[in-house]
């Protein structure tokens, strides 16, 4: 199996003697293996039984191997919908990549997050202002969820300054469990997907993990993206170009 030393690796000094040195040198290896390997017809390989992933050339070479989790598998059913967590077998391609990306939740998260907490999914939409019992109004403006109280001054009761409500939590009140719209801000949940994500289509992914998550590399543990620990998925991000065929078996 060939190496590959991560830019990213050496620009942040992760273990690697004489890095000044050798960083120039290690840099053009890689992007020249990296050119090499993408004329050569490279391709990544998803073994799903083994829960590992390899990028290998054309002439059979190794460049990267790295285990992975995969979907948990099994089929669920709400509201007469049916969600596959399978990871599918079959060819895809690198669409896209990004760094630093947020994630943003299909609306079976929320249904899956209701269940577990056995609260009422209710899906908001721009322009909603929803009072709650406990005096505060969940409101969507402009596409930003947010809260206002009601504040009492003596004479009138009055709302508070209208609050964006953190991203990455649970909007909760009064046994419900509201879904932001989808092109809101309160949507995207950061640093769900670790440092980098490859875009295989159809909402699946080649994604790192959280901190909540990174013992889980080696199972059945996703809801069908394939996941990899942070250093692995940056030497990939770093090596595959878009465009890229992935193979899932």
């Amino acid at each position: 199996m060939r190496s590959i030393i991560s830019g990213r690796a050496i620009a942040r000094g992760r273990g690697v003697p004489g890095l000044a040195a050798v960083a120039g040198l290690a840099l053009l290896a890689s992007a020249a293996l990296t050119g090499r390997a993408a004329a050569q017809g490279a391709e990544i390989r998803v073994s799903l039984d083994e829960k590992r992933l390899a990028y290998v050339s054309a002439s059979g070479d190794t460049i990267l191997s790295a285990p992975i989790a995969i979907g948990r598998g099994g089929l669920w059913e709400l509201n007469g919908k049916v969600y596959d967590f399978r990871t599918p077998r079959g060819t895809r391609t690198v669409l896209a990549k990004n760094e630093d990306p947020d994630w943003i939740p299909p609306d079976w998260h929320y249904y899956e997050r209701s269940v577990q907490r056995g609260l009422e999914p209710v899906q908001l939409k721009d322009g909603d202002r929803i009072q709650l019992s406990d005096n505060t109004v969940i409101e969507v403006r402009d596409k930003v969820v947010g809260r206002r109280v009601w504040i009492y001054d003596g004479r009138e009761w009055r709302h508070s300054q209208f609050n964006p409500i953190s991203q990455g939590f649970d909007i909760v009140g009064d046994g419900k469990l509201f879904i932001p719209p989808l092109d809101s801000p309160q949507r995207r949940v950061p640093n769900a997907l670790g440092p980098f994500k490859l875009v295989l289509g159809d909402g699946y992914l080649i994604h790192g993990t959280h901190d909540y998550n990174e013992n889980s590399i080696g199972l059945a543990a996703s809801h069908g993206c394939i996941r990899m620990a942070n250093a692995d998925v940056e030497q990939l991000y770093e090596i595959v170009p878009v465009g890229t065929p992935v193979r899932i078996y």
